[in-house]
């Protein structure tokens, strides 16, 4: 069994990867740069990831097992982030600069949630997928526009408590809620727009994704040992030590599944845009997110294969 789901997950882990490629080939043959891929993250980010998140909660059969479900999945997103912020400070101390140590912390703690382990909860689960990975997406706009800002920014920027609900992914999820609660329908004419405009989000964010890892500095991710150690955190340590605490409180199926999914994910892409926008050293934080997304591609289908088995 385990082998089984081995094999599938890496399959579609694959498949993800191979979509990034033609980011990477559409980059470097200045068919689709950088440049331009950072406007289409505003398109996904405002617009197509917030209706893929309503369009799946619309849809999502209301149960008792779908009700106890999202709860236990804001439970499990909480403690997740509230675990990589301890281990972040223990790791990543006095010895580097604030700044430094900033970008090293919120590596560490915030993972692609939205645009890799979103579409990968999709292709190995299904909608089941989606709509516990959306809690987790709306737990991490929360964290990043508090704890991860206040980090990258060495302790400068404010924190705008307004940003933690009126931000897409948060806004998202508070709509989709009711509309799953209560199993209102919409009609087709509108339903199936959504579906469309939802279904791109996948393939959409793997290619963006893909013009980041285009220019990454490769000679930086081989040689910095701190980009090792964030990596080892982020792949290995926070998913294998959460998912032994989500088994010993009875988290199983699914649902666990779709949580190791989130927390085994690579360091968030937007770790370089928030360096830059704070002044912090935006190349650095692109090396991670690359080498962390690089050695994904070997970590989250082992990782993902034990949640699915035990």
């Amino acid at each position: 069994m385990f082998y089984e789901n081995l094999k599938t997950i890496a399959l579609q882990v694959s498949i993800l990867y191979i979509i990034a490629g033609v980011g990477f080939v559409a980059d470097k043959t200045g068919i689709f740069p950088q440049k331009s891929a950072k406007k289409v993250i505003d398109l996904l980010f405002n617009i197509i990831l917030p209706v893929a998140i309503i369009h799946t909660f619309m849809n999502m059969e209301y149960t008792e097992e779908h009700i106890k479900g999202l709860f236990i999945a804001f439970a499990c997103a909480a403690a997740t982030h509230a675990f990589g912020i301890i281990i972040a400070a223990v790791f990543f101390r006095k010895r580097y600069s604030r700044l430094e140590r900033g970008i090293y912390r919120y590596a560490t703690v915030l993972s692609n949630a939205a645009f890799l382990a979103l579409p990968l909860a999709q292709s190995v689960i299904g909608n089941e997928g989606v709509f516990y990975c959306a809690v987790y997406v709306g737990m991490f706009n929360i964290i990043a526009f508090t704890y991860g800002i206040h980090e990258i920014s060495g302790h400068k920027a404010k924190i705008d408590l307004k940003k933690i609900i009126l931000n897409p992914g948060s806004i998202s999820v508070i709509i989709g809620i009711p509309l799953f609660l209560l199993q209102i329908k919409v009609p087709y004419i509108i339903d199936y727009p959504m579906q469309l405009v939802g279904s791109i989000n996948s393939p959409l964010a793997m290619i963006v994704f893909g013009t980041f890892l285009a220019n990454s500095n490769f000679k930086n991710i081989i040689i910095k040992k701190e980009l090792y150690l964030i990596s080892f955190l982020r792949l290995i340590v926070i998913p294998l030590c959460m998912m032994g605490v989500f088994r010993l409180c009875g988290v199983h199926g699914d649902l666990l599944v779709a949580m190791i999914i989130s927390s085994a994910a690579p360091t968030a892409t937007n770790t370089a845009m928030y360096a830059a926008k704070y002044d912090n050293d935006a190349a650095l934080g692109s090396e991670i997110a690359a080498q962390s997304s690089v050695l994904s591609v070997l970590s989250m289908p082992i990782i993902v294969a034990i949640a699915s088995v035990i």
